[in-house]
C-alpha cells in the first residue's frame, strides 16, 4: 500500500486499486489500518457505521480519539503489543453491549519493519449466546438424566448401550464406561425373563409401541437379582431407531406384593394401605373404584371416601369406551401395563404408567392397579430429545472428546464437512483430522488453554477423509462435571475455506497489480532510455558536423553513426507500433507464397557480418529442397519472428555458435534458433514472453532494446496457428522453437509473381520524368526532393492538397505524385480524389507517419496506388516508382 501527503499535512487513505478497495469495503465486519501512533490509514464502511461516522471522516483521525476512552486504553495495549512482537493477536472485548472478536495482523514494509497493523472485528455476540445456550442445555440435559429416579438407558437396534446414567452403569451393570459401549443390555436380565424381555424389545423396535414390564435384573453381573420396572420406547434419530427407557427399582414393592399374596387379607390390607405406591382396586364391569390406598389419596387429592364414590372414568382422560376395552384386556392376562393421563383434584393432568392385574376377592374378579407418575421422566425425555435434536441438526461441526482427545461424539455436520462417518472416528483420536501443516506451537497453545479451563478460539488447517485440505474456525472448550472437574472437551467448528480463499485471492491480486506497476515503470524508464540514446547520437553528431575543421573521414564516420542511431530509433518505433496494432486487433495475416529456404539464406547473409564481428559462428540448416520449401504463409511475419530471435541470440551470446533453421514434422514446420549464450533463469522462462518483461530490467543492464520482441513474435506465431517454446540453461545457452502450418498451393512450384525483386530492378524511371511531392513539413519535403536529386527527375512541390491539385491541373506532363495524408487546407485523401477525377491513370502514392491498417484502407479507398510509411527512404521511393510506372 502506498500513501501520500494530504492537504492537511497528514497521510491520505491507502491507494488501493479499485477492485481491492471495493471488496475491502464490502467486508461486513469493521476493519481498519493504523500506524503506531494510531493514525487511521483506511477504514471500511462497517467501521464507520460502528462509530457513527462517515467513511472518509475516519481517515487521518486518531483511532484512540474515535473510540470511547475506556475502550481505547485497552485496545492500545493490544495494538502496541503487535507492533512490538510482530505477531498476529486475537482477543475479545465488550463494546456497546456486544461482544467482538478482534484479529490484529502486522503489516510489514519491504525492510520487514512493522509500520502498520490491520485490524478486523467480528461481532460474536450471537455465537457466544448460542454457545452459552448449548452449554446450559447440556448442563440441563445432564441434570435431567441425573435426576431420573433409577436407571436410564439408550440402546441401538442390536440392544447395545449407546447412552446411560451412572445408576445403570454402577448399580445395575457394574462395569466401566469403555466396557458399556459394547455391552448387550439383555445380559442384565434374569435368564427366566430374557425371552419375554427380548420379545418386548423387538416389538418396541419393530412396531414403535411403548411398553414396560416388571422383571428380575441381575445385579453387577452376579447371581443376585432385584425386581425392576423397566420401560421402553422407540425413538428415531436421523432415520436410525433407538430404544430409550428407564428402570425403577421395585424390588421391595415386588417382594411385599408377593408376601401379601401369600398372607391373609389383613396383611394385604396393611400392605395396600401403607405402601408408597399409588394403588387402586377397581370393579371392571362398571369401572367403580372399590378402594384406594393412602398414597392414592395423597396423589389424586380427593379424600378416600370421595375416591370410593368415583369411577375410573372420572380420572382417566380417555373415552369410556377405550378404557373399558383396555380393562377387558387385563381380564385375559396376569399383568398389563398401560400409559394414561389421569386427572388430579386440583385440575391438573399427569402422565402415569398403570400396571393392572386380576385378583379374586370374596368371589369377585377385580382389577388391582398400581399407578406410577411418569410426568417428570416424560418431560426429561422430551427435553433430552430436544437437546439432542438441536445438536444433531446444527449446521456447524460439533465434536466431543475425552481428556486424551479421543472422539466420543460427532454430529451429522461433522460427516458433511469432513467426509468421515461417525463409526469411522468414534474412539479415534482427534489427530485423525490434523494436516501436519499447522505450527507445533498452535497445538501446544490449544492444550495449555483448555487444560487450564480456558476457551481456545482460532483457525485450524485440517485434512478431510478424501485428503482435501480445508480451513476451519474453531472454538474448543472444556466440559466440567458437577464436581468442577474437567471430564471432556467440546469443539465447535465452522468451515471457512472459501473465506480464506477469497482473502488469499485479494492479496494475490494486490501483489500482481503492484508487480504490474513496477514492470510498467521499468518499461517506461527503458523506453525513455532507448529513445534518448539514439536521439543523443543523432543530435550530437549532427551538431559536430557543423564544425568547419572536420576531415572527410570524420564527417563520413559521424554520418554513419547518425544513420545507425536513426535505424535504432526506427526499430524501437516499429516495435511500439507493432505491439499497439496487436493490442488493437489491427494486425492481419497476409498469406502469400513464401520461399522458406531463400528467406533463411537472406537472413544468414544479413547477420553473418554481425556474428563474425563478435567472433561467433552462424549456422543455417534447411530440411527441404528449395522447391519443397515454398509454402503459403505470411512472409513478413516469419521474417520478423526469425529476425527478433536471431537478434536476441546475437545480443546475449559472447562466444560459441548461433544456429537457426527448420525441420518438417507432418504438416508442420518447426523453426529453431539456438545459441550458446548466457541462458535464461528457469523462473524467467515463462515471463519473458510478457509485455514490459526483459531478462534484466535494472538500470545496470548491458543490452539495449525495448523488451517487446519476444512478445510480438509470440503474438505473430499464434496468429499463424503455431506455438513457441523455450529450452534454456543458465551459462549454457537457449533454444527457441516455434511451429507454423506447412501449407502448399494446389499446384506446387508455381511461378512467382511477375513483379519479383529482379524484375523491378530492371525497370527505370523515364528520362525527363516529372513528379509532384505534396508535403507540409519543410524538412520532410526537403528530404524527399533531395532523395531524387541526380535521378534525372523534375520535382514540383506542394505544401497542401490544394496546391497539389493545382500543380496536376497546370502540368499535364506530371508522371507521378507522392501525397502526404495529413496536410492543411486540403488533406491528402481529398486531394487524391480530386486528382483521380482529373487524371484517373496518374499514379498517386500515400506517405504518412501513421501506419495503421485503418490508414491504409482509407488511402486505398481514396484512390491511392501505393502506401509508404515515414521515414521514407530513397530506395523505397525508387522501388515503388519502378513498380507502378513499370505496371503502367
Amino acid at each position: 500500500m502506498h500513501t501520500s501527503k494530504s492537504s492537511r499535512g497528514g497521510n491520505s487513505p491507502c491507494e488501493l486499486d479499485t477492485a481491492l478497495k471495493t471488496v475491502f469495503d464490502t467486508i461486513p465486519d469493521p476493519a481498519f489500518i493504523i500506524d503506531r501512533k494510531g493514525t487511521v490509514f483506511y477504514a471500511n464502511k462497517a467501521f464507520a457505521i460502528l462509530y457513527g461516522k462517515q467513511e472518509t471522516g475516519c481517515v487521518n483521525e486518531n483511532i484512540y480519539a474515535i473510540m470511547p476512552p475506556e475502550l481505547s486504553r485497552e485496545r492500545k495495549i493490544k495494538f502496541d503489543t503487535v507492533f512490538d512482537t510482530s505477531k498476529r493477536t486475537l482477543f475479545e472485548d465488550l463494546q456497546n453491549n456486544r461482544i467482538y472478536s478482534h484479529t490484529i495482523h502486522p503489516v510489514a514494509e519491504t525492510d520487514k519493519k512493522i509500520t502498520k497493523i490491520y485490524v478486523r472485528s467480528h461481532d460474536v455476540s450471537e455465537h457466544k449466546l448460542v454457545e452459552k445456550e448449548a452449554e446450559n442445555r447440556q448442563i440441563f440435559n445432564d441434570a435431567v438424566i441425573g435426576a431420573i429416579p433409577g436407571a436410564f438407558y439408550l440402546l441401538d437396534s442390536q440392544g447395545k448401550y449407546v447412552q446411560w446414567n451412572a445408576y445403570q452403569r454402577d448399580v445395575v451393570v457394574g462395569i466401566s464406561d469403555a466396557e458399556m459401549k459394547n455391552f448387550s443390555a439383555i445380559t442384565t436380565i434374569h435368564p427366566d425373563d430374557r425371552q419375554m424381555v427380548a420379545a418386548r424389545m423387538a416389538d418396541i423396535m419393530n412396531n414403535g409401541i411403548e411398553d414396560s414390564e416388571e422383571v428380575r435384573v441381575l445385579i453387577r453381573g452376579g447371581s443376585d437379582f432385584r425386581w425392576f420396572r423397566i420401560s421402553g420406547k422407540r425413538i428415531i434419530i436421523d432415520g436410525i431407531p433407538f430404544l430409550i427407557g428407564i428402570g425403577i427399582d421395585i424390588h421391595e414393592r415386588k417382594i411385599a406384593e408377593e408376601k401379601a399374596l401369600k398372607n391373609s387379607e389383613d396383611r394385604f390390607r396393611i400392605l395396600f394401605e401403607e405402601h408408597s405406591a399409588v394403588k387402586l382396586i377397581i370393579e371392571p364391569d362398571i369401572g367403580r373404584i372399590i378402594d384406594a390406598n393412602k398414597a392414592a389419596v395423597k396423589y389424586y387429592g380427593w379424600p378416600a371416601e370421595k375416591l370410593r364414590e368415583m369411577t375410573i372414568f372420572d380420572i382417566n382422560t380417555l373415552p369410556v369406551r377405550k378404557v373399558r376395552e383396555m380393562m377387558g384386556q387385563t381380564r385375559n392376562s396376569e399383568l398389563q401395563r398401560f400409559t394414561f393421563r389421569h386427572r388430579i383434584a386440583d385440575g391438573s393432568v399427569r402422565d402415569v404408567d398403570v400396571f393392572s392385574s386380576n385378583i379374586h376377592i370374596e368371589g369377585k374378579d377385580l382389577l388391582y392397579s398400581i399407578v406410577h407418575d411418569v410426568s417428570d421422566s416424560k418431560h426429561a425425555e422430551k427435553q433430552l430429545r430436544k437437546l439432542s435434536t438441536a445438536i444433531e441438526q446444527s449446521p456447524v461441526t460439533v465434536i466431543i472428546t475425552d481428556l486424551s482427545g479421543n472422539i466420543e461424539y460427532v454430529n451429522p455436520a461433522f460427516t458433511k464437512h469432513t467426509g468421515y462417518e461417525k463409526n469411522d472416528v468414534l474412539g479415534c483420536n482427534e489427530k485423525i483430522l490434523h494436516s501436519g501443516l499447522m505450527p507445533k506451537e498452535i497445538n501446544e497453545e490449544i492444550w495449555q488453554t483448555i487444560l487450564s479451563g480456558g476457551v481456545w478460539h482460532g483457525e485450524l488447517y485440517n485434512r478431510k477423509k478424501s485428503g482435501e485440505l480445508y480451513w476451519e474456525e474453531a472454538v474448543i472448550s472444556p466440559i466440567v462435571n458437577e464436581k468442577g472437574v474437567i471430564s471432556n472437551f467440546v469443539s465447535v467448528k465452522e468451515d471457512i475455506t472459501e473465506k480464506k480463499k477469497l482473502w488469499t485471492e485479494l492479496i494475490a491480486s494486490k501483489e500482481k497489480a503492484e508487480e504490474s506497476d513496477r514492470l510498467k515503470t521499468a518499461f517506461l524508464a527503458n523506453i525513455s532510455h532507448e529513445i534518448r540514446t539514439p536521439m543523443n547520437g543523432i543530435l550530437g553528431f549532427a551538431e559536430l558536423l557543423k564544425e568547419p575543421e572536420l576531415t572527410g573521414e570524420e564527417q563520413a564516420e559521424f554520418l554513419e553513426l547518425i544513420l545507425q542511431s536513426g535505424e535504432r530509433m526506427l526499430s524501437l518505433i516499429n516495435d511500439l507500433i507493432d505491439i499497439s496494432r496487436i493490442e488493437a486487433g489491427e494486425t492481419f495475416i497476409q498469406i502469400s507464397e513464401t520461399p522458406v529456404n531463400s528467406l533463411l539464406r537472406d537472413l544468414h547473409a544479413f547477420f553473418k557480418p554481425q556474428a563474425e564481428k563478435k567472433g561467433l559462428s552462424l549456422e543455417c540448416s534447411n530440411a527441404l529442397s528449395d522447391s519443397e520449401s515454398i509454402i503459403d504463409t505470411d512472409r513478413k511475419k516469419i521474417l520478423q519472428i526469425l529476425t527478433n530471435l536471431i537478434q536476441n541470440a546475437l545480443k546475449f551470446t559472447h562466444k560459441g555458435t548461433i544456429a537457426f533453421g527448420y525441420e518438417k514434422t507432418g504438416d508442420t514446420l518447426e523453426f529453431f534458433v539456438s545459441d550458446t549464450g548466457i541462458g535464461i533463469p528457469k523462473a524467467m522462462q515463462e515471463k519473458i514472453f510478457d509485455r514490459f518483461r526483459q531478462l534484466d530490467n535494472s538500470l545496470t543492464r548491458n543490452h539495449e532494446g525495448s523488451g517487446l520482441g519476444l512478445c510480438i513474435s509470440k503474438a505473430y506465431i499464434e496468429m499463424l496457428g503455431g506455438a513457441i517454446t523455450l529450452e534454456s540453461k543458465e551459462g549454457i545457452g537457449s533454444t527457441f522453437r516455434f511451429t507454423i502450418p506447412c501449407k502448399y498451393r494446389s499446384v506446387q512450384n508455381a511461378p512467382q509473381s511477375s513483379h519479383t525483386v529482379e524484375e523491378k530492378n530492371t525497370l527505370k524511371p523515364s528520362s525527363g520524368m516529372t513528379i509532384v511531392i505534396a508535403e507540409d513539413d519543410e524538412t520532410s519535403r526537403l528530404l524527399l526532393v533531395t532523395n531524387l536529386t541526380n535521378e534525372r527527375i523534375r520535382v514540383l512541390t506542394a505544401r497542401n492538397g490544394l496546391e497539389a491539385v493545382d500543380l496536376v491541373e497546370r502540368h499535364p506532363d506530371v508522371d507521378f505524385v507522392f501525397m502526404d495524408i495529413r496536410m492543411p487546407e486540403m488533406n491528402g485523401l481529398d486531394a487524391t480524389r480530386k486528382i483521380k477525377s482529373i487524371r484517373p491513370g496518374l499514379p498517386v502514392v500515400a506517405q504518412t507517419a501513421f501506419a495503421s491498417e485503418d490508414e491504409r484502407n482509407k488511402a486505398q479507398l481514396a484512390g491511392c496506388d501505393g502506401f509508404l510509411t515515414k521515414p521514407v527512404m530513397k530506395q523505397d521511393m525508387l522501388d515503388i516508382m519502378k513498380k507502378l510506372l513499370g505496371r503502367k
